[in-house]
């Protein structure tokens, strides 16, 4: 018997979003808050499990040709610390994590370019599952460009009430103008920039850019005011689920002012309209699995 276990993070929406070379696209931000499968032969039950991950499952059976009956062995146990509808890529990590699963379990070999691949099958997907940075189209799976590097920094993160359906929402993301595609192009080159020479700063610049541009497709009520407090305090700049609800605000500890940043940040934004306050880590991608006899 053997029993795969999968840890898949969640993200604080993207770094960055837009359209780039005639593509929808994204950098998603990882952190360090986790959806975790457990797969192992047991009783089957993937009935139980959650639609879009039912449909995952299904795809990697019927793609690569595994027997049905393998099914009825397949005991497999979730949970997950992402919050959903956010914009914090918690379905994402949940069929992720179980393409990996299932190539393990089965010695499937698959790359992190199959997964994202697979995971865009279900439904527009984040590029978690990258351990390096890349620009990703979300809808089809196609990797655009690839930065040389990985982003390390804290991160406040702001749930904010309500939820989006991602699917929805990316059906009707096609209306940038053409100044608005210069201008992603030009965040683009400023990520890229920031990733290559560790600038935490041009990083950050380029988040918070991008989350002023996808203001036009989907408005978030308190971004001037978090992208204000933000360069008040010492931050590096915004990071939003530009297809959810969060903003986070991204710093360096050693020169962020956190605890006067909170206090000014409850008296410009009531309480009613934030259902937490996270502290994360913004960290590398990529899907961490272990495989145990038992």
């Amino acid at each position: 018997m053997r029993r795969v276990k999968v840890e898949t993070p969640g993200t604080c929406g993207e770094y960055i979003q837009g359209w780039y070379d005639g593509n929808p696209c994204l950098v998603s931000s990882p952190i360090d808050r986790y959806s975790r499968i457990i797969i192992e032969e047991g009783p089957g039950n993937l009935g139980l499990l959650k639609p879009k991950t039912q449909k995952l499952v299904a795809e990697v059976f019927r793609r690569y040709a595994i027997p049905t009956q393998e099914k009825k062995h397949l005991h497999v146990t979730m949970d997950s610390d992402i919050p959903l509808e956010k914009g914090m890529a918690s379905s994402t990590a949940d069929i992720a994590g179980m393409a990996a699963g299932l190539s393990a379990y089965f010695g499937l070999d698959l790359k992190q370019k199959e997964i994202g691949w697979l995971c865009t099958v279900i439904e527009p997907s984040d590029n978690l599952m990258f351990e390096s940075l890349n620009l990703f189209n979300h809808l089809s799976g196609s990797v655009l460009k690839e930065f040389d590097g990985t982003v390390a920094a804290d991160i406040i993160v702001i749930d904010f009430h309500g939820g989006i359906d991602t699917m929805t929402f990316n059906e009707s993301q096609d209306d940038y103008s053409p100044d608005d595609l210069e201008s992603f192009a030009e965040i683009v080159a400023q990520f890229e920039k920031g990733v290559r020479t560790k600038s935490l700063k041009d990083i950050g610049a380029a988040c918070t850019r991008s989350a002023i541009l996808n203001q036009k497709r989907l408005r978030k009520n308190y971004l001037d005011d978090l992208i204000g407090l933000s360069q008040d305090f010492g931050g590096l700049g915004t990071v939003i689920g530009h297809s959810g609800t969060v903003i986070g605000v991204m710093y360096d500890n050693g020169d962020f002012q956190e605890e006067a940043f909170l206090r000014a940040f409850k008296q410009v934004v009531p309480e009613s309209a934030y259902a937490a306050v996270y502290r994360n880590h913004l960290i590398p991608g990529g899907i961490k699995i272990t495989t145990e006899a038992v």
